[in-house]
């Protein structure tokens, strides 16, 4: 019997601030996470071939969504007081829940996620007005319920 694949209707991305939802921010459009892996290469005197190893580099990725209120200036705001240091302890928390067709559910938490730039942009009359969110952090956790 063919397994069903997992599509966006079962996946939901979840931003939190100092564990408060960001419940605004709900209009996602897409997501995407990159496990972060460095492959080394060494060669060495007397060896045919190149040794190979990898290093781990954290997690990095981006997001876009379209607006429905103003609370993404007061998101904006809340990255820069922080990138500025007058809020240095504010940590934001991304995670994804994933539901796949068998009932398994995993969730992918993005913990003290750090943010890049912050375009907005509005295309044409009858676009919607887009924000993309890039972001980085040290790791990541997978959990299966």
């Amino acid at each position: 019997m063919p397994s069903q694949r997992i599509k966006g209707q079962e996946v939901s991305i979840i931003i939190t601030r100092d564990g408060n939802l960001e419940a605004e921010l709900v209009d996602i459009k897409s997501c995407e996470f990159t496990a972060e892996f460095e492959i080394k290469d060494e060669g060495y005197l007397g060896e045919k071939t190149n040794r190979k190893d990898e290093v781990y580099n954290g997690v990095k990725g981006s997001m876009e969504l379209h607006i429905h209120s103003g609370d993404i200036f007061d998101f904006m705001q809340a990255l820069k007081d922080r990138a500025q240091r007058n809020t240095p302890d504010l940590v934001f928390n991304i995670a994804g829940i994933f539901a796949f067709p068998s009932g398994e559910i995993r969730t992918v938490t993005i913990p003290d996620v750090k943010f890049g730039a912050v375009p907005i942009s509005t295309n044409a009359r009858g676009d919607y007005t887009s924000v993309k969110l890039e972001f980085a952090a040290d790791d990541y956790t997978v959990e299966q319920e």
